[in-house]
């Protein structure tokens, strides 16, 4: 099946109930669909090692699945959490949602068998018809745009790798051609720069795509970067410290590619599904960046953004020291701006109300020596973010 613009999307069915998956059918299939729904082609399957052998199929036919509603148990063949484990081995692409009929997801022993499982999603029986239209169309709106978003960094790589090549066989010609051997060092260090410049540029188209899909938070990587240059030259980090800081900043946000912009641009306050969808973005950001070797740990930094120092932040709950000091300032930084700027959802809460949540929360949720240079940035030196 190939991607195309009209939203075409393969769910899967698993349940030992011919009811229930009846019932899937003619949720996602219905005679006459609502014409903002997308199309959906759902498959049944009654057991979970039908199930893995229908991805298994669907993988071979380059035809896959978008979502998967897994029933937790299936007797007499294997429950919920194996099938859940053994789709995510073969396609990790898949969103599957654990659906039960217990009050609670623990179910003893059998809970620690897949690792898996406890990160997936969970619907409660009986499910609404709501329900099971809003999960389909939001983890296939994120399913496209992840695989969209694959593709571009595949692109990326290749076109880096190309670059690199040329660079490589560039120097190779010069080291042959030239015998002074300091105008070959000047050479180098100036290939450097160039390199350097075209690195910078790079990461801030990608940070002007991200923002494009958000019009409402236009230019908010760019001043929270801002703030956290200065924030982070006012505590001294060393000089290579300070510019890492500020690419992480530049891209802190990226893993909000990943969200259908409705979600971004909502004027009321959110569902809990959508919440989970948006903090999951440190997430994807990590995801997209971690396999791109930047001269600093931009991807772990980015992960780390939303952590607090109490570890009531997402997405590991980390703690004090355990949170890199980039991500410390950014969180800073980050706080400071959003509460500073106008949102869909509510109007600009100005830079006081944004230094009082700062100073309150000071050594609790935020870094005390970070809390303290950015009061003094905006008291004494009278920093304004950039337009």
């Amino acid at each position: 099946m190939k991607e195309s613009n009209n939203k075409h999307f393969r769910i899967l069915a698993v349940d030992d109930d011919p009811t229930i998956l009846d019932l899937y059918r003619r949720i996602l299939s219905p005679d006459d669909p609502l014409p903002t729904m997308p199309v959906f082609e759902v498959t049944c399957c009654t057991q979970g090692d039908e199930a893995v052998e229908t991805v298994e199929n669907s993988l071979e036919d380059n035809t896959p699945f978008a979502v998967a509603f897994l029933d937790l148990n299936m007797p007499p063949g294997p429950d919920g959490q194996w099938t859940a484990g053994e789709i995510h081995n073969l396609d990790p692409g898949i969103n599957i949602i654990m659906v039960t009929g217990y009050r609670s997801t623990n179910t003893g022993h059998e809970q620690t068998k897949s690792n898996f499982s406890d990160q997936a999603l969970y619907l409660q029986k009986p499910f609404h018809r709501k329900e099971i239209i809003q999960f389909s169309t939001a983890l296939s709106t994120k399913w496209q745009a992840e695989r969209q978003l694959k593709n571009l960094h595949s692109e990326l790589e290749t076109l880096v790798e190309k670059r690199t090549a040329e660079l490589v066989e560039s120097n190779k010609l010069l080291k042959m051609e030239i015998e002074n051997r300091k105008h070959v060092q000047v050479e180098l260090e100036q290939s450097v720069q160039n390199l350097k410049k075209v690195m910078d540029a790079t990461i801030q188209a990608i940070a002007m795509t991200v923002e494009k899909r958000d019009p409402y938070t236009s230019g908010h990587q760019m001043r929270v970067a801002a703030l956290t240059r200065a924030i982070a030259k006012t505590i001294e980090l060393t000089e290579d410290q300070v510019e890492g800081a500020y690419m992480a900043a530049s891209l802190h946000d990226i893993g909000k590619i990943s969200l259908p912009a409705e979600i971004l641009s909502k004027p009321i306050k959110l569902t809990e599904i959508e919440i989970s969808l948006i903090q999951a973005h440190a997430q994807s950001g990590y995801d997209i960046l971690k396999g791109i070797k930047f001269p600093w740990p931009i991807a772990d930094i980015i992960i780390q953004h939303h952590e607090r120092l109490d570890g009531s932040g997402y997405p590991r709950g980390l703690a004090g020291d355990d949170i890199a000091i980039e991500a410390r300032i950014i969180g800073v930084a980050d706080v400071v701006e959003t509460m500073a700027s106008h949102r869909p959802y509510r109007p600009s809460m100005g830079i006081e109300k944004a230094l009082e949540e700062i100073t309150r929360n000071s050594g609790l949720l935020y870094d005390a020596d970070v809390v303290t240079a950015c009061l003094n940035i905006f008291n004494e030196q009278g920093f304004e973010f950039p337009n």
